[in-house]
Protein backbone atom coordinates (compact mmCIF):
# COMPACT_ATOMS: atom_id res chain seq x y z
CA UNK A 1 0.00 0.00 0.00
CA UNK A 2 2.95 2.18 -0.33
CA UNK A 3 3.76 2.81 -4.17
CA UNK A 4 4.91 6.29 -4.11
CA UNK A 5 5.09 6.54 -8.05
CA UNK A 6 0.94 6.19 -7.20
CA UNK A 7 1.02 8.28 -5.17
CA UNK A 8 2.69 11.33 -6.80
CA UNK A 9 -0.08 10.76 -10.08
CA UNK A 10 -2.78 11.49 -6.85
CA UNK A 11 -0.71 14.31 -5.72
CA UNK A 12 -1.53 15.69 -9.33
CA UNK A 13 -5.17 14.21 -9.85
CA UNK A 14 -6.15 16.08 -6.61
CA UNK A 15 -4.06 19.19 -7.24
CA UNK A 16 -6.47 19.75 -10.31
CA UNK A 17 -9.67 19.25 -8.77
CA UNK A 18 -8.56 21.52 -5.93
CA UNK A 19 -7.43 23.93 -8.31
CA UNK A 20 -11.16 23.83 -9.98
CA UNK A 21 -12.40 23.91 -6.63
CA UNK A 22 -11.26 27.57 -5.89
CA UNK A 23 -11.95 28.78 -9.85
CA UNK A 24 -12.77 32.83 -9.39
CA UNK A 25 -14.44 35.24 -12.31
CA UNK A 26 -11.84 34.75 -13.80
CA UNK A 27 -12.34 31.27 -15.09
CA UNK A 28 -15.13 32.55 -17.34
CA UNK A 29 -12.46 35.06 -19.10
CA UNK A 30 -10.63 32.22 -20.69
CA UNK A 31 -13.45 29.35 -21.35
CA UNK A 32 -16.04 30.01 -23.46
CA UNK A 33 -18.38 28.05 -21.60
CA UNK A 34 -17.74 27.98 -17.65
CA UNK A 35 -20.54 26.10 -16.55
CA UNK A 36 -20.57 23.62 -19.15
CA UNK A 37 -19.53 20.30 -17.51
CA UNK A 38 -17.74 19.02 -20.81
CA UNK A 39 -15.01 21.64 -19.60
CA UNK A 40 -14.18 18.99 -17.20
CA UNK A 41 -12.10 15.57 -18.75
CA UNK A 42 -14.39 12.82 -17.45
CA UNK A 43 -11.02 11.07 -16.20
CA UNK A 44 -10.83 13.51 -13.58
CA UNK A 45 -14.20 13.41 -12.36
CA UNK A 46 -13.97 9.86 -12.89
CA UNK A 47 -11.02 9.53 -10.59
CA UNK A 48 -13.02 11.65 -8.08
CA UNK A 49 -15.67 9.73 -7.64
CA UNK A 50 -14.07 6.57 -7.31
CA UNK A 51 -12.27 8.43 -4.04
CA UNK A 52 -15.37 9.59 -2.99
CA UNK A 53 -16.95 5.91 -3.28
CA UNK A 54 -14.59 4.18 -1.66
CA UNK A 55 -12.97 6.19 1.09
CA UNK A 56 -14.15 5.41 4.63
CA UNK A 57 -16.74 7.61 5.70
CA UNK A 58 -17.46 8.24 9.30
CA UNK A 59 -20.97 7.87 9.81
CA UNK A 60 -21.52 4.81 7.46
CA UNK A 61 -18.66 3.12 8.96
CA UNK A 62 -18.41 4.27 12.66
CA UNK A 63 -21.30 5.88 14.36
CA UNK A 64 -24.12 3.12 12.29
CA UNK A 65 -21.80 1.03 10.29
CA UNK A 66 -19.41 0.09 13.17
CA UNK A 67 -22.11 -0.21 16.34
CA UNK A 68 -24.79 -1.73 14.42
CA UNK A 69 -22.50 -4.42 13.30
CA UNK A 70 -21.64 -4.75 17.02
CA UNK A 71 -17.69 -3.97 16.22
CA UNK A 72 -17.27 -0.56 17.66
CA UNK A 73 -19.11 1.30 20.37
CA UNK A 74 -18.60 5.23 20.86
CA UNK A 75 -18.81 7.75 23.30
CA UNK A 76 -21.10 10.90 23.74
CA UNK A 77 -23.50 11.69 20.88
CA UNK A 78 -22.44 8.76 19.30
CA UNK A 79 -23.89 6.63 21.78
CA UNK A 80 -27.56 7.25 20.97
CA UNK A 81 -27.21 5.56 17.43
CA UNK A 82 -25.44 2.67 19.53
CA UNK A 83 -28.60 2.83 22.06
CA UNK A 84 -31.34 1.98 18.46
CA UNK A 85 -32.27 5.58 19.34
CA UNK A 86 -33.72 6.99 15.90
CA UNK A 87 -33.64 10.96 16.20
CA UNK A 88 -31.73 11.84 13.82
CA UNK A 89 -33.84 12.36 10.61
CA UNK A 90 -32.28 16.31 10.66
CA UNK A 91 -28.14 15.32 10.86
CA UNK A 92 -26.93 11.82 10.72
CA UNK A 93 -29.90 10.29 8.40
CA UNK A 94 -29.15 13.17 6.20
CA UNK A 95 -25.43 13.26 6.17
CA UNK A 96 -25.87 9.88 4.79
CA UNK A 97 -28.25 10.15 2.23
CA UNK A 98 -26.87 13.77 1.00
CA UNK A 99 -23.35 12.78 1.24
CA UNK A 100 -23.62 9.84 -1.02
CA UNK A 101 -26.09 11.92 -3.72
CA UNK A 102 -24.51 14.98 -3.73
CA UNK A 103 -21.09 13.31 -3.70
CA UNK A 104 -20.27 9.99 -5.57
CA UNK A 105 -23.61 9.42 -7.46
CA UNK A 106 -23.58 13.26 -8.50
CA UNK A 107 -20.05 12.77 -9.85
CA UNK A 108 -20.43 9.66 -11.37
CA UNK A 109 -23.81 10.08 -12.96
CA UNK A 110 -22.03 12.85 -14.78
CA UNK A 111 -19.60 10.64 -15.91
CA UNK A 112 -22.26 8.32 -17.33
CA UNK A 113 -24.01 11.00 -19.27
CA UNK A 114 -20.87 12.44 -20.97
CA UNK A 115 -19.80 8.70 -21.79
CA UNK A 116 -23.60 7.25 -22.88
CA UNK A 117 -24.36 6.73 -26.60
CA UNK A 118 -24.33 9.79 -27.84
CA UNK A 119 -22.71 11.67 -25.53
CA UNK A 120 -19.89 14.40 -25.87
CA UNK A 121 -17.45 11.61 -24.43
CA UNK A 122 -19.02 8.74 -25.95
CA UNK A 123 -16.97 5.79 -24.76
CA UNK A 124 -18.44 2.20 -23.84
CA UNK A 125 -15.69 1.06 -22.00
CA UNK A 126 -15.74 3.66 -19.47
CA UNK A 127 -19.67 4.26 -19.44
CA UNK A 128 -19.65 0.29 -18.32
CA UNK A 129 -17.00 1.11 -15.07
CA UNK A 130 -18.81 4.52 -14.04
CA UNK A 131 -22.07 2.40 -14.17
CA UNK A 132 -20.33 -0.04 -11.94
CA UNK A 133 -18.95 2.46 -9.59
CA UNK A 134 -22.59 3.64 -9.54
CA UNK A 135 -23.91 0.76 -8.25
CA UNK A 136 -21.64 0.32 -5.29
CA UNK A 137 -23.62 4.15 -3.83
CA UNK A 138 -26.94 3.08 -4.98
CA UNK A 139 -26.55 -0.34 -3.42
CA UNK A 140 -25.10 1.31 -0.09
CA UNK A 141 -28.62 3.57 -0.15
CA UNK A 142 -30.73 0.75 -0.60
CA UNK A 143 -29.21 -1.45 1.86
CA UNK A 144 -29.72 1.18 4.46
CA UNK A 145 -33.25 3.03 3.56
CA UNK A 146 -34.72 0.68 1.78
CA UNK A 147 -36.52 2.17 -1.56
CA UNK A 148 -35.02 5.20 -3.29
CA UNK A 149 -34.67 7.78 -6.00
CA UNK A 150 -32.76 4.84 -8.33
CA UNK A 151 -33.35 5.34 -11.91
CA UNK A 152 -33.81 9.05 -11.44
CA UNK A 153 -32.21 9.40 -8.29
CA UNK A 154 -28.69 11.92 -8.65
CA UNK A 155 -29.65 13.94 -12.06
CA UNK A 156 -30.72 17.22 -10.42
CA UNK A 157 -28.77 18.35 -13.78
CA UNK A 158 -31.41 17.20 -16.09
CA UNK A 159 -33.98 18.89 -13.80
CA UNK A 160 -35.27 15.86 -12.18
CA UNK A 161 -35.27 17.72 -8.89
CA UNK A 162 -38.65 15.41 -7.27
CA UNK A 163 -37.22 11.96 -8.33
CA UNK A 164 -39.37 8.83 -7.99
CA UNK A 165 -38.38 5.72 -5.25
CA UNK A 166 -37.79 2.51 -6.78
CA UNK A 167 -38.22 -0.50 -4.87
CA UNK A 168 -35.20 -2.43 -3.56
CA UNK A 169 -36.46 -5.80 -5.42
CA UNK A 170 -36.45 -3.69 -8.36
CA UNK A 171 -33.33 -1.75 -7.88
CA UNK A 172 -31.83 -5.47 -7.08
CA UNK A 173 -32.74 -6.65 -10.16
CA UNK A 174 -31.13 -4.11 -12.33
CA UNK A 175 -28.08 -3.79 -11.04
CA UNK A 176 -27.29 -7.01 -11.21
CA UNK A 177 -28.49 -7.15 -14.69
CA UNK A 178 -26.65 -4.34 -15.64
CA UNK A 179 -23.27 -5.54 -13.68
CA UNK A 180 -23.55 -9.33 -15.92
CA UNK A 181 -23.81 -6.61 -18.96
CA UNK A 182 -21.12 -4.35 -17.95
CA UNK A 183 -18.99 -7.52 -17.12
CA UNK A 184 -19.46 -8.97 -20.49
CA UNK A 185 -18.41 -5.77 -22.08
CA UNK A 186 -15.04 -5.02 -20.07
CA UNK A 187 -13.83 -8.73 -20.78
CA UNK A 188 -12.87 -8.32 -24.34
CA UNK A 189 -11.90 -4.61 -24.01
CA UNK A 190 -8.62 -2.59 -24.48
CA UNK A 191 -7.31 -1.28 -21.34
CA UNK A 192 -6.32 2.22 -23.53
CA UNK A 193 -9.99 2.74 -23.79
CA UNK A 194 -10.87 3.17 -20.18
CA UNK A 195 -8.81 5.14 -17.61
CA UNK A 196 -4.93 4.89 -17.86
CA UNK A 197 -3.38 7.00 -15.26
CA UNK A 198 -6.82 8.01 -13.99
CA UNK A 199 -8.46 4.77 -12.17
CA UNK A 200 -7.34 4.78 -8.62
CA UNK A 201 -9.25 1.71 -7.92
CA UNK A 202 -7.58 -1.07 -10.08
CA UNK A 203 -5.24 0.73 -11.91
CA UNK A 204 -6.90 0.58 -15.40
CA UNK A 205 -6.85 -3.15 -15.15
CA UNK A 206 -9.44 -4.70 -16.87
CA UNK A 207 -9.49 -8.21 -15.33
CA UNK A 208 -9.80 -6.81 -11.88
CA UNK A 209 -12.45 -4.63 -13.32
CA UNK A 210 -14.37 -7.71 -14.64
CA UNK A 211 -14.05 -9.68 -11.02
CA UNK A 212 -15.19 -7.03 -8.87
CA UNK A 213 -18.27 -7.16 -10.93
CA UNK A 214 -19.16 -10.56 -10.86
CA UNK A 215 -17.94 -10.71 -7.18
CA UNK A 216 -20.23 -7.32 -6.20
CA UNK A 217 -23.20 -9.28 -8.36
CA UNK A 218 -22.49 -12.87 -6.34
CA UNK A 219 -22.59 -11.11 -2.96
CA UNK A 220 -26.43 -9.48 -4.19
CA UNK A 221 -27.26 -12.42 -5.25
CA UNK A 222 -26.27 -14.02 -2.06
CA UNK A 223 -28.07 -11.67 -0.17
CA UNK A 224 -31.23 -12.10 -1.37
CA UNK A 225 -31.39 -15.83 -1.51
CA UNK A 226 -33.44 -16.12 1.36
CA UNK A 227 -36.35 -14.04 0.45
CA UNK A 228 -36.70 -15.17 -3.85
CA UNK A 229 -34.43 -18.74 -3.98
CA UNK A 230 -35.47 -19.44 -7.30
CA UNK A 231 -34.23 -15.82 -8.65
CA UNK A 232 -30.66 -15.81 -6.65
CA UNK A 233 -29.80 -19.67 -7.87
CA UNK A 234 -29.35 -19.24 -11.28
CA UNK A 235 -27.43 -15.84 -11.09
CA UNK A 236 -25.40 -17.46 -8.01
CA UNK A 237 -24.61 -20.33 -9.89
CA UNK A 238 -23.37 -17.78 -13.27
CA UNK A 239 -21.49 -15.78 -11.03
CA UNK A 240 -19.40 -18.67 -9.79
CA UNK A 241 -18.82 -19.95 -13.15
CA UNK A 242 -16.74 -16.41 -14.34
CA UNK A 243 -13.66 -15.17 -12.90
CA UNK A 244 -13.97 -13.56 -9.05
CA UNK A 245 -12.28 -12.18 -6.90
CA UNK A 246 -9.51 -14.64 -5.79
CA UNK A 247 -6.24 -13.37 -4.72
CA UNK A 248 -5.69 -10.55 -2.02
CA UNK A 249 -4.28 -8.54 -4.77
CA UNK A 250 -7.30 -8.70 -6.58
CA UNK A 251 -9.13 -6.93 -3.73
CA UNK A 252 -11.52 -3.97 -3.92
CA UNK A 253 -10.03 -0.90 -2.28
CA UNK A 254 -7.83 2.68 -2.12
CA UNK A 255 -4.35 2.75 -1.63
CA UNK A 256 -3.65 4.94 1.79
CA UNK A 257 -0.36 6.31 3.31
CA UNK A 258 1.14 7.22 6.97
CA UNK A 259 1.20 10.69 5.55
CA UNK A 260 1.10 14.26 7.14
CA UNK A 261 -1.07 14.99 3.75
CA UNK A 262 -4.48 14.92 4.71
CA UNK A 263 -6.01 13.67 1.09
CA UNK A 264 -3.74 9.89 1.70
CA UNK A 265 -4.37 9.38 4.58
CA UNK A 266 -7.34 6.79 5.52
CA UNK A 267 -10.43 9.60 6.86
CA UNK A 268 -11.18 7.35 9.81
CA UNK A 269 -7.74 8.71 11.39
CA UNK A 270 -9.12 12.09 11.55
CA UNK A 271 -12.66 10.85 12.69
CA UNK A 272 -11.36 8.41 15.38
CA UNK A 273 -9.18 11.28 16.89
CA UNK A 274 -12.67 13.05 17.55
CA UNK A 275 -14.76 10.38 18.45
CA UNK A 276 -12.46 7.78 20.38
CA UNK A 277 -14.68 4.74 20.02
CA UNK A 278 -13.72 1.68 21.52
CA UNK A 279 -13.93 -1.86 20.69
CA UNK A 280 -16.81 -4.07 20.82
CA UNK A 281 -17.26 -6.90 23.28
CA UNK A 282 -18.74 -9.19 20.83
CA UNK A 283 -15.99 -8.89 18.28
CA UNK A 284 -13.25 -9.08 21.16
CA UNK A 285 -14.91 -11.92 22.68
CA UNK A 286 -15.21 -13.62 19.26
CA UNK A 287 -11.29 -13.35 18.22
CA UNK A 288 -10.31 -14.65 21.88
CA UNK A 289 -12.86 -17.53 21.95
CA UNK A 290 -11.19 -18.97 19.18
CA UNK A 291 -7.91 -17.94 19.41
CA UNK A 292 -7.84 -16.11 15.75
CA UNK A 293 -4.32 -14.55 15.59
CA UNK A 294 -6.18 -11.48 14.07
CA UNK A 295 -7.23 -10.17 17.79
CA UNK A 296 -3.65 -8.45 17.64
CA UNK A 297 -3.97 -7.19 14.45
CA UNK A 298 -7.63 -5.05 15.11
CA UNK A 299 -7.60 -4.62 18.68
CA UNK A 300 -4.82 -2.50 21.02
CA UNK A 301 -4.21 -4.25 24.22
CA UNK A 302 -5.06 -1.75 26.99
CA UNK A 303 -2.60 -0.43 29.71
CA UNK A 304 -2.30 -3.98 31.24
CA UNK A 305 -1.58 -5.96 28.00
CA UNK A 306 -5.26 -7.34 27.92
CA UNK A 307 -7.68 -7.78 25.37
CA UNK A 308 -10.52 -5.97 26.44
CA UNK A 309 -14.26 -4.90 24.73
CA UNK A 310 -16.97 -3.19 25.82
CA UNK A 311 -21.09 -4.62 25.34
CA UNK A 312 -22.57 -2.55 23.19
CA UNK A 313 -25.89 -0.58 23.63
CA UNK A 314 -25.68 0.06 27.67
CA UNK A 315 -27.67 1.64 29.74
CA UNK A 316 -26.46 5.18 30.80
CA UNK A 317 -26.18 3.51 34.88
CA UNK A 318 -24.22 0.69 33.54
CA UNK A 319 -21.90 2.68 30.68
CA UNK A 320 -20.70 5.28 33.51
CA UNK A 321 -19.51 2.41 35.52
CA UNK A 322 -17.72 1.17 33.01
CA UNK A 323 -13.88 1.31 32.90
CA UNK A 324 -13.84 2.87 29.44
CA UNK A 325 -10.09 3.68 29.99
CA UNK A 326 -9.12 0.23 30.46
CA UNK A 327 -11.00 -1.08 27.19
CA UNK A 328 -9.34 -1.75 24.15
CA UNK A 329 -9.00 0.56 20.92
CA UNK A 330 -8.95 -0.10 18.11
CA UNK A 331 -5.78 -0.65 16.13
CA UNK A 332 -3.52 1.43 13.94
CA UNK A 333 -4.88 -1.49 10.99
CA UNK A 334 -8.23 -0.37 11.45
CA UNK A 335 -7.64 3.70 12.27
CA UNK A 336 -3.95 4.42 11.50
CA UNK A 337 -3.10 7.28 8.61
CA UNK A 338 -2.15 4.39 6.65
CA UNK A 339 -4.82 1.80 7.59
CA UNK A 340 -5.80 0.18 4.44
CA UNK A 341 -9.30 0.57 2.88
CA UNK A 342 -11.07 -2.78 1.81
CA UNK A 343 -14.40 -2.64 0.39
CA UNK A 344 -14.79 -6.21 -1.12
CA UNK A 345 -11.90 -8.62 -0.36
CA UNK A 346 -10.79 -12.74 -1.44
CA UNK A 347 -11.46 -13.80 1.96
CA UNK A 348 -15.54 -12.40 1.82
CA UNK A 349 -15.70 -13.89 -1.75
CA UNK A 350 -14.67 -17.73 -0.42
CA UNK A 351 -16.73 -17.27 2.46
CA UNK A 352 -19.39 -16.77 -0.41
CA UNK A 353 -18.59 -19.42 -1.84
CA UNK A 354 -18.61 -21.83 1.01
CA UNK A 355 -21.99 -20.86 1.99
CA UNK A 356 -23.51 -21.48 -1.51
CA UNK A 357 -21.64 -24.85 -1.40
CA UNK A 358 -23.28 -25.35 1.93
CA UNK A 359 -26.44 -24.76 0.40
CA UNK A 360 -26.66 -26.29 -2.34
CA UNK A 361 -26.68 -24.03 -5.03
CA UNK A 362 -22.89 -25.11 -6.60
CA UNK A 363 -21.18 -28.34 -6.23
CA UNK A 364 -17.98 -28.40 -4.10
CA UNK A 365 -16.42 -29.01 -0.48
CA UNK A 366 -17.78 -26.05 1.90
CA UNK A 367 -15.07 -26.21 4.55
CA UNK A 368 -12.51 -26.15 1.49
CA UNK A 369 -14.01 -23.17 0.24
CA UNK A 370 -14.02 -22.21 4.23
CA UNK A 371 -10.83 -23.02 4.99
CA UNK A 372 -9.22 -21.25 1.65
CA UNK A 373 -11.51 -17.83 2.92
CA UNK A 374 -10.23 -18.24 6.28
CA UNK A 375 -6.17 -18.21 4.63
CA UNK A 376 -7.12 -15.44 2.56
CA UNK A 377 -8.45 -13.29 5.66
CA UNK A 378 -4.86 -13.88 7.28
CA UNK A 379 -2.99 -13.42 4.59
CA UNK A 380 -4.55 -10.13 4.02
CA UNK A 381 -3.45 -8.92 7.82
CA UNK A 382 -0.26 -10.23 7.44
CA UNK A 383 -0.75 -12.62 9.77
CA UNK A 384 2.77 -14.88 9.48
CA UNK A 385 2.41 -18.56 8.14
CA UNK A 386 3.17 -20.50 11.22
CA UNK A 387 0.56 -18.64 13.15
CA UNK A 388 -1.86 -19.24 10.05
CA UNK A 389 -1.12 -22.61 10.01
CA UNK A 390 -1.93 -23.35 13.69
CA UNK A 391 -5.43 -21.54 13.28
CA UNK A 392 -5.94 -23.11 10.40
CA UNK A 393 -5.36 -26.88 12.01
CA UNK A 394 -7.83 -26.09 14.51
CA UNK A 395 -11.41 -27.34 15.44
CA UNK A 396 -12.39 -23.57 15.20
CA UNK A 397 -11.05 -23.12 11.11
CA UNK A 398 -13.17 -26.88 10.27
CA UNK A 399 -16.95 -26.84 10.01
CA UNK A 400 -18.61 -29.56 12.27
CA UNK A 401 -22.12 -29.77 13.14
CA UNK A 402 -25.83 -29.10 11.64
CA UNK A 403 -26.19 -27.35 8.48
CA UNK A 404 -27.54 -24.30 10.55
CA UNK A 405 -24.61 -24.54 12.94
CA UNK A 406 -21.96 -24.62 9.80
CA UNK A 407 -23.94 -21.81 8.73
CA UNK A 408 -23.58 -20.06 11.66
CA UNK A 409 -19.58 -20.38 11.33
CA UNK A 410 -19.40 -19.45 7.85
CA UNK A 411 -21.32 -16.51 8.28
CA UNK A 412 -19.92 -15.08 11.43
CA UNK A 413 -16.51 -15.27 9.37
CA UNK A 414 -18.18 -13.40 6.70
CA UNK A 415 -19.17 -10.48 9.51
CA UNK A 416 -15.22 -10.71 10.23
CA UNK A 417 -13.89 -10.66 6.68
CA UNK A 418 -15.59 -7.32 6.23
CA UNK A 419 -13.67 -5.55 8.12
CA UNK A 420 -13.10 -2.98 7.86
CA UNK A 421 -16.18 -1.96 5.95
CA UNK A 422 -18.34 -2.42 9.07
CA UNK A 423 -21.42 -1.02 6.99
CA UNK A 424 -21.42 -4.47 5.13
CA UNK A 425 -20.93 -6.38 7.61
CA UNK A 426 -24.17 -4.58 9.37
CA UNK A 427 -26.15 -5.50 5.76
CA UNK A 428 -24.38 -9.25 6.34
CA UNK A 429 -25.85 -9.65 9.70
CA UNK A 430 -29.41 -8.83 9.02
CA UNK A 431 -28.92 -10.65 5.81
CA UNK A 432 -28.17 -14.15 7.53
CA UNK A 433 -28.77 -13.45 11.09
CA UNK A 434 -25.17 -14.12 12.35
CA UNK A 435 -23.22 -13.17 14.56
CA UNK A 436 -26.48 -13.82 17.12
CA UNK A 437 -27.43 -10.54 18.52
CA UNK A 438 -29.57 -11.05 21.38
CA UNK A 439 -32.43 -8.36 22.24
CA UNK A 440 -31.60 -6.03 24.66
CA UNK A 441 -33.53 -5.73 27.95
CA UNK A 442 -33.15 -2.85 30.67
CA UNK A 443 -31.93 -2.09 33.16
CA UNK A 444 -28.42 -3.18 31.91
CA UNK A 445 -28.89 -2.66 28.79
CA UNK A 446 -30.96 0.63 26.48
CA UNK A 447 -33.80 -0.77 24.24
CA UNK A 448 -34.02 2.38 22.23
CA UNK A 449 -36.70 2.50 19.73
CA UNK A 450 -36.31 -0.83 18.59
CA UNK A 451 -37.75 -2.30 21.43
CA UNK A 452 -34.05 -3.62 21.99
CA UNK A 453 -33.67 -5.34 18.71
CA UNK A 454 -31.09 -4.55 15.80
CA UNK A 455 -32.55 -1.71 13.48
CA UNK A 456 -33.09 -2.85 10.31
CA UNK A 457 -32.42 0.45 8.21
CA UNK A 458 -32.15 4.13 8.31
CA UNK A 459 -35.09 6.58 8.59
CA UNK A 460 -35.22 8.87 5.88
CA UNK A 461 -33.52 12.24 6.46
CA UNK A 462 -36.64 15.00 6.87
CA UNK A 463 -35.61 17.28 4.36
CA UNK A 464 -36.72 14.47 1.84
CA UNK A 465 -39.49 13.80 3.46
CA UNK A 466 -40.52 17.43 3.07
CA UNK A 467 -39.24 18.52 -0.05
CA UNK A 468 -39.96 15.43 -1.96
CA UNK A 469 -42.67 14.52 -0.19
CA UNK A 470 -45.29 13.25 -2.70
CA UNK A 471 -42.62 10.35 -3.52
CA UNK A 472 -41.51 9.54 0.08
CA UNK A 473 -45.06 9.11 0.78
CA UNK A 474 -46.00 6.71 -1.93
CA UNK A 475 -42.45 5.02 -1.07
CA UNK A 476 -43.45 4.29 2.34
CA UNK A 477 -46.88 3.45 1.54
CA UNK A 478 -45.08 0.19 -0.61
CA UNK A 479 -42.39 -0.45 1.71
CA UNK A 480 -44.08 -0.21 5.40
CA UNK A 481 -43.44 2.67 7.85
CA UNK A 482 -40.29 4.60 8.12
CA UNK A 483 -39.25 3.25 11.21
CA UNK A 484 -36.13 1.67 11.75
CA UNK A 485 -37.52 -1.84 12.81
CA UNK A 486 -38.79 -2.25 9.24
CA UNK A 487 -36.96 -4.65 7.19
CA UNK A 488 -35.89 -4.62 3.86
CA UNK A 489 -36.92 -6.93 1.55
CA UNK A 490 -34.22 -9.04 1.51
CA UNK A 491 -33.90 -9.03 5.24
CA UNK A 492 -35.97 -12.36 6.07
CA UNK A 493 -34.00 -14.67 8.75
CA UNK A 494 -35.21 -13.28 12.31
Amino acid sequence: MRNKNRQNQWVIVIAFLLLLASCDDRFAEINTSPNDITEIPNEYLFANAVRQTFLSNTYLHFTFGGQYSHMYVGINDSRYIDSYFDHFTGAEYRYVFENIYHGPIRNINQVILLTESGGMQENAVQHAMAQIVASVSFLRLTDGYGSIPYEEGGYGQKDILYPEYNSVEAIYTSLMDQLKINMELLKTAQAENAYPGADPLFSNDLNKWVRFANSLRLRMAMRIRFVAPQAAAPIIQECLSQPLIEENSQNAGLETQDSDIGEFQNPLYSSYNYWKWKMSQLLVDQLKATNDPRLEVFVAPNSNGEFVGIPNGLSDSYFSEWDWAGTSNPSDMLVGRGAPIYYMSAAEIWLLRAEAALAGFVSGNANDYYQTGLRKALEQWQVSPSQADEFLASANATLAGTEEQQLEQICTQQWLACLPETYEAWCNLRRTGYPKIAKRLAPIYEPGASEGKLPKRFLYPAIETNINQANYLKAIEEQGPDEITTPLWWDVRD
